[in-house]
């Protein structure tokens, strides 16, 4: 080998290994915006826990999942969609403060008290099913050396992209059924990730044995795979789980300020938040009639409703099964005896705004749907009636999935939109049929549909529950 051709040997050598570590040292962007401006979602929350994940993937181990766990809690608390549970290493410490609390060692009145804790509604069980952390060979993907050079030859060199999968599942715990379940991946060539989750992922720090590869390409993977997972979670869970709020009892309300007075009489800018006695959903313990439709198949006529007039059909839809309305203007009516304190939960879904499309909810038989003890809403509102009357407290649009709720508990009855309180009243009078007033059925109404223009009413998640 001459000496020209021994220092274009040396050449390519130097360019490989330069590619190849500008390739590993890559830097991760965490541009995006602050978590003080993620945090802009201000509806009715829901709370979840995320279990240890367990390491299928030959090449993971238990640290490692434990890492994933610790960054999806805090990249799903950052959304401001969920109350995030401690079920980690945190959960240990705080089980030590407590028995240090009841051990005699604290001043009585400053520990904290046993029982005080909430439990979540839902939990995330995952599992890595593959990592491979490599993100190169011995030189870069794709670039081939174009002359035989002793020792390597014409040999191309091959790029593998950083890599990780997990498979999730959302489970129930109070039944502990699984809600959903999705496979989540994430390569490092796939980081685009920007706008609010950007700001969400993009500082949130390498937990367990992740910390080995910060400023690596399985880093970018990492993120993106929390990306997809955040994204995932936040659309399968149940609207209905959306139940919670800051003056959910155990969350400190914020005080209200009052108005400052001078001697002047001049008045003061007041401060502070107007807050209401409003309230978030619970449903009952008893399941006294439940419908998903998810024992049908699309086409199915559902059975568990007495049809009394208008078509209707089982469809599928974001994942769920619905009742579909058709033709006509469609009545359904469950005969149930309902007890003092019950409640009625239904979802429903309009899919735009149109005059004359709308559903209604009786206590009772079907009648005028402005008639008492009838709850009503139609797409081209921006509120929802009972009982004749519109409820402005809070505004609702079709296009969205919306959860309602009627509930009699301790005489009264209590109304709800996506878990959160919006009316109350005493029961009274003006309600007919029935041996008990209106409580002998529960009714559906749905009227203005035509699937053939796109204007569709969806119906779903109907429970009846007694306290």
């Amino acid at each position: 080998m001459n000496f020209w051709r021994f220092l274009a040997w040396i050449g390519m050598v130097i360019f490989i290994f330069a590619c190849t570590s500008t390739q590993v040292q890559t830097q991760v962007d965490t541009t995006g915006p602050s978590p003080g401006q993620v945090l802009t979602y201000t509806g009715p929350k829901a709370r979840i826990a995320v279990a240890s994940f367990k390491c299928k993937a030959a090449k993971c181990s238990g640290k490692i999942g434990e890492g994933v766990a610790d960054m999806l809690a805090t990249a799903l608390f950052r959304t401001g969609r969920f109350i995030v549970l401690e079920r980690g290493e945190g959960l240990k410490a705080i089980q030590e403060e407590l028995n240090l609390g009841q051990s005699g060692y604290v001043r009585p009145g400053a520990a904290p008290q046993i029982g005080q804790m909430e439990g979540a509604d839902i939990l995330v069980i995952g599992a890595i099913t593959s990592f491979e952390p490599e993100s190169s060979g011995i030189g870069v993907g794709g670039v081939v050396v174009p002359y035989k050079i002793p020792f390597l030859g014409g040999m191309k060199f091959k790029k593998k992209d950083a890599y990780i999968a997990a498979d999730i599942r959302l489970v129930d715990v109070r039944t502990g059924r699984v809600i959903s379940a999705t496979t989540v991946e994430g390569k490092a060539s796939s980081w685009k990730v920007g706008g609010l989750m950007g700001g969400v992922l993009g500082d949130v720090a390498l937990g367990g044995g992740l910390e080995a590869y910060k400023n690596t390409p399985l880093e970018k993977a990492v993120r993106v795979m929390l990306y997809n997972a955040v994204e995932a979670i936040s659309r399968m869970v149940p609207e209905n789980y959306y139940r919670w709020g800051e003056s959910t009892p155990g969350y400190n309300q914020p005080p209200v300020t009052a108005a400052s007075t001078s001697q002047g009489g001049a008045g003061m800018v007041p401060s502070g938040a107007i807050v209401g006695g409003s309230s978030f959903f619970t449903p009952g313990s008893k399941v006294l009639f439940a419908e998903d439709f998810s024992s049908y198949r699309p086409g199915d006529i559902p059975r568990s409703f007495r049809i009394k007039s208008g078509q209707v059909e089982v469809a599928a839809f974001n994942g769920k099964k619905w009742l579909r309305a058709l033709s006509g203007r469609i009545y359904l009516t469950r005969q149930i005896k309902l007890p003092s304190d019950f409640a009625i939960e239904w979802s429903v879904y309009f899919s735009g705004k149109y005059m004359g499309m709308g559903h209604a909810m009786y206590l009772g038989r079907p009648r005028n749907p402005d008639a008492a003890e009838v709850l009503h809403w139609a797409s081209d509102w921006e509120y929802p009636k009972w009982s004749g009357q519109f409820i402005k407290v809070r505004k609702i649009q079709a296009g969205l999935i919306h959860h309602f709720v009627l509930q009699q508990k301790d005489g009264m009855i209590r109304i709800y939109v996506d878990g959160q309180q919006i009316y109350k009243e005493p029961v009274g009078g003006g309600i007919v049929g029935g041996s008990l007033p209106n409580r002998d059925a529960v009714s559906f109404g749905i009227w203005g549909e035509n699937p053939s223009e796109h204007k569709e009413v969806l119906i779903t998640d109907i429970k009846i529950t007694a306290y």
